[in-house]
């Protein structure tokens, strides 16, 4: 580093010596030609000995000039830097120097996390002119940039920086460019997604509510690639860094700048002389200098023979290929449209027979994970929530299902709010080599089928009268219980209710009446018993209920007294009555001997004079 002032105006000795050198060398040649005159030399002699020193005097001039260029440009490099400074300097530790990654080749992190970048070679240069030292970190964010405690942070944009941030004159500068999407039209951008950087002011006439922000450009860059944002704005810089390095196929840049960008060094406190150090170091690197940098950083995405090399190598081979290789990419266009159109009107055949028999077609393309749907399949589940759900049951599904399974069944839910059941029909397609490459298939509605079946199936378990169970379902459960009892010491019972005088009911109200009679009759016991009680139509005016898990016998004495109770005044005008059994049920007990015992105790109560509840264990 240079300290104080820089020798600009001295001559420098190598220039002296050489100079002297030239001098000297026209002094002999004077003397020269005085003693060539003296001697009398002939003319020949002495022309040629004038050209000589004529071609010496070229040789050290042109010497001179390239040390005085050299020199020069080496003046240009030292700074002044006054005694303050120079102290400052001196006891200055390592400057905490932060920015925000993702920002190639500005700054960034390479594979191995290592800072890289042209704002980095800017304060290596600092450091090589001044003294100062730096330490590098770069943030996934500009708020954890900010927030840093830090001394400075580098490769800031003017347009991101805090207000009250100070910034040192600019190292670089670049206009913004547009990339769009290659769907997107790039004059029609108005209400399409912008890709933003979090912390970055919006460009004027983007609306907020069509932003997206994302932490780094590489972020929104990728989003614009991907089409999860439709266009942005960035510097040329990054935006043919990144392209560069991760080949991006569906992004278009456009040169329609939007705004100027001016890359600084801000500081987040007020130290006005290392604020004076760096605007010196700043102003000490040459413009050529910095060129050569930023082009030696921004060709280190990947080094390439360049194109016009090969072309003057290979130009005219190239040139044949291109032709033969165009004649044939004409041909295949060609009969890819036409194959294409065909294409087009057999899937709009397939949607069309699909819609009418409330069939919708799909494929999922195993590698990718990804699910492409029928337009008509969309509609019915409506909602883009809607759509993400039966996207994720249908993926899971077909991603885990057996490769012989060829069919399952999946609740999806609906347009309606309703949840439909589909039947989903599926085939695997490979390739030559007999690896997976998607699975086609089509999805059909069978919710009214699947509605039927339930129905039926209810009907099979239910009596039709009183939509209690019937009496082959009521055993079935019953049974089922009484296996699964766990619990040594838990204490069920068994109940058998039986209506007193049905039969004068039906002779004298008719049958009309005594249906009505059972069927309020179940409408009690669905009142009067629990939830996880088994209740059950099992003769013509006999009804069974198995209560698992009771307290006491005076728990289910209490229940029975309740329906006694609630029948009884259930019918206008017609009284009605029940005889009830009750018996406990032990472990070892099958449901004959059960049944058996609630019977026996039945019929006491009828024996008795009936509309009463007697059981086994009080008999």
């Amino acid at each position: 580093m240079q300290q104080g002032k820089t020798t600009i105006g001295r001559i420098p000795w190598e220039i002296s010596y050489l100079l002297s050198l030239v001098i000297k060398a026209s002094h002999d040649r004077d003397v020269y030609l005085d003693n060539i005159t003296i001697k009398k030399v002939n003319d020949s002699q002495m022309i040629q000995h004038r050209q000589t020193l004529k071609n010496i005097s070229f040789i050290l001039l042109f010497i001179l000039l390239i040390i005085g260029l050299s020199n020069s440009s080496h003046a240009a490099s030292n700074i002044f830097l006054t005694e303050e400074e120079q102290a400052y300097i001196a006891k200055k530790g390592v400057i905490k120097a932060v920015s925000l990654d993702g920002i190639a080749p500005i700054q960034y992190s390479d594979k191995n996390k290592e800072v890289q970048g042209i704002s980095k070679r800017v304060l290596q240069e600092i450091s090589t002119l001044t003294g100062l030292t730096f330490e590098y970190t770069l943030y996934g964010s500009l708020r954890e940039v900010f927030e840093s405690n830090a001394e400075i942070a580098f490769g800031i944009p003017n347009n991101y920086a805090p207000p009250d941030m100070i910034l040192s004159k600019p190292y670089l500068r670049s206009e913004t460019i547009l990339y769009i999407n290659a769907s997107q039209d790039p004059n029609n951008l108005d209400n399409k997604i912008y890709a933003a950087v979090r912390g970055s002011a919006l460009p004027k006439g983007i609306k907020e509510e069509n932003s997206i922000y994302f932490e780094t450009r590489e972020q929104s860059l990728d989003a614009v690639e991907a089409g999860r944002a439709d266009y942005g704005y960035g510097n040329a810089y990054s935006v043919a860094f990144y392209t560069l390095q991760n080949g991006y196929k569906n992004l278009v840049t456009i040169p329609k700048g939007k705004e100027a960008r001016a890359y600084c060094i801000g500081f987040f406190h007020e130290d006005e002389i290392l604020i004076s150090i760096i605007n010196k170091a700043l102003s000490a690197i040459g413009e050529n200098q910095l060129q050569n940098l930023v082009l030696d950083v921004a060709a280190q995405v990947e080094r390439k023979i360049t194109f016009s090399m090969v072309i003057n190598r290979y130009g005219k081979e190239i040139t044949f290929i291109i032709i033969g290789v165009l004649s044939i990419l004409l041909f295949a266009i060609t009969s890819n449209v036409k194959a294409n159109k065909t294409l087009r009107m057999n899937n709009r055949r397939y949607e069309v027979l699909s819609e009418i028999s409330n069939e919708y077609l799909f494929e999922y393309f195993t590698k990718t994970n990804r699910l492409q749907l029928s337009e008509s399949f969309i509609q019915q589940v409506g909602t883009q929530d809607n759509l993400n759900e039966a996207n994720s049951i249908l993926k899971n599904m077909l991603a885990n299902t057996a490769a012989d399974r060829q069919y399952f069944e999946i609740k999806l839910p609906l347009a309606n709010g309703e949840v439909g059941i589909f039947k989903v029909i599926h085939l695997s397609v490979s390739d030559d080599d007999g690896n997976l490459v998607s699975i086609i298939g089509k999805v059909v509605n069978i919710s009214d089928e699947a509605a039927k079946r339930e129905e039926l199936a209810n009907k099979a378990l239910l009596d039709g009268l009183t939509g209690l169970y019937n009496a082959i379902t009521t055993k079935e459960l019953i049974q089922t219980a009484i296996c699964s009892r766990q619990e040594k010491q838990r204490m069920d019972a068994f109940i058998l209710i039986d209506l007193d005088y049905f039969k004068d009911i039906n002779d004298t109200h008719g049958h009309l009446a005594g249906d009505n009679v059972l069927l309020q009759l179940g409408k009690v016991l669905k009142q009067s018993f629990r939830t996880t009680d088994i209740i059950g139509r099992i003769g013509g005016d006999e009804f069974g209920i198995y209560m698992p898990n009771i307290p006491s016998l005076d728990f289910v004495k209490t229940r029975c007294q309740k329906v006694s109770t609630l029948i009884n005044t259930a019918i206008e005008d017609m009284p009605v009555t029940i005889s009830v059994g009750i018996t406990l049920v032990d472990q070892d007990m099958e449901y004959e001997e059960i049944f058996k015992s609630a019977d026996e105790v039945l019929y006491q109560a009828k024996r008795n004079g009936r509309n009463q509840i007697v059981a086994w264990e009080e008999r």
